[in-house]
């Protein structure tokens, strides 16, 4: 049995899809209602993962682990309590979805707590793989959408730097080709991005193809993102993580590189801006 924590979000929910297609024994773990859509032949269980019963609860009879929660502050703690569960649980192998700058040094609290999950990980000596993936372009879905569909305009503080994205699609493929097939890829640290580097300027054109409508890209200060981001309600300490992130895209180098990864492990190239705006040209419009 295959265990998906981060069920419902957009890269668990299309991993348990694909998880079921293949048909393997799937368990999707969630910790509150949700109205999507639910594969029939997958398995849904609720759970409160910072509760370190109920974590082990969910992993019962499982063989392998997805491990995925938001990067809400506090998600450090679940983690490790639910690699704590899978040690006490035997679990065969561990796929941990990570982030692009897990490092002890990062800016980002956000990259220092995925890397602590990673030591413990591997610190409790069971089969694993990390998966660091770059920025996700479905998160253009909430703040950029919105400001699309408002003012025909996109805003972000890192100017005129290029970012491979990745559709979040892309890295639930490449989890589930781990998971179904784990002995080409245990003890493996694998860097997920697109294929090609593209600045906001790209996706206003892109999203202006979509939709009929002339979108403009509007670059702004670190100062001017963190107004918006706190007009939208989130905490303090996330702001300051996303924002860390942000000032390390604005200034180029390894946030720019490029991986082959998802290429080699899916046999294909990552899906493009241009599919994406395709694919959700509806949530622009």
């Amino acid at each position: 049995m295959i265990v998906v924590t981060g069920s419902s979000g957009t890269i668990g929910s299309e991993l348990v899809r694909l998880l079921a297609a293949a048909g393997a024994d799937t368990r999707a773990i969630y910790r509150r209602a949700e109205s999507a859509a639910r594969p029939a032949d997958a398995t849904f269980f609720r759970a409160d993962l910072a509760e370190p019963v109920q974590a082990e609860a969910a992993l019962a009879g499982a063989s392998s682990l997805f491990l995925l929660t938001g990067n809400e502050p506090g998600f450090l703690q679940v983690q490790l309590t639910v690699v704590d569960a899978a040690r006490r649980r035997a679990i065969r192998h561990i796929v941990k979805l990570s982030a692009l700058g897990a490092s002890d040094h990062s800016r980002s609290g956000i990259g220092r707590d995925h890397w602590a999950v990673e030591q413990a990980i591997q610190q409790t000596a069971l089969p694993w793989t990390l998966l660091r993936p770059h920025a996700f372009m479905q998160n253009w879905l909430k703040d950029v959408a919105a400001s699309v569909r408002a003012e025909n305009a996109i805003y972000s503080p890192i100017g005129d730097a290029r970012v491979p994205f990745i559709d979040t699609r892309d890295i639930a493929a490449v989890a589930a080709e781990v998971l179904l097939h784990p002995d080409a890829h245990i003890g493996k640290k694998y860097v997920l991005t697109g294929g090609v580097a593209v600045g906001y300027a790209d996706l206003a054109a892109e999203l202006t193809k979509v939709t009929g409508r002339a979108i403009a890209y509007r670059p702004i200060s670190m100062e001017d993102a963190r107004v918006r981001l706190t007009r939208l309600g989130q905490p303090t300490e996330l702001i300051d993580a996303t924002l860390a992130i942000a000032a390390y895209q604005r200034d180029g180098g390894p946030t720019a590189m490029v991986s082959p990864t998802v290429q080699r492990v899916l046999g294909r190239p990552p899906r493009t801006i241009g599919d994406f705006a395709r694919d959700y040209a509806a949530a622009f419009s």
